[in-house]
């Protein structure tokens, strides 16, 4: 279990791409998903300016080249008992 003090120090790091918006590089469906996890879900790889960072796509279908925007949104399902956590996730403009 992640504590809210940790969640609270990585903060900067979290939800640095929050708004920025980028092109999909690369892209991979997930269908067996982890413990925590929803599945299938989408990854994609997304260049914004000269940096490439990786992170879950909101939407259903994606094409290499479109463009997308930084979102905040929950990112797995917490047990009754952790806190939930929130972070960067992609959806098409």
């Amino acid at each position: 279990m992640k504590s809210a003090i940790k969640i609270w120090r990585e903060k900067e790091e979290r939800y640095k791409y929050l708004g920025e918006i980028g092109r999909v590089v690369s892209f991979t469906k997930i269908h067996e998903a982890p413990k925590g996890f929803k599945g299938p879900y989408t990854i994609v790889m997304v260049e914004v300016g000269e940096k490439r960072v990786v992170g879950q796509l909101v939407a259903d279908q994606i094409k290499i080249g479109q463009k997308v925007v930084g979102v905040l949104r929950r990112l797995r399902e917490p047990s009754p008992k952790e806190v939930i956590e929130y972070g960067v996730k992609w959806k098409k403009l």
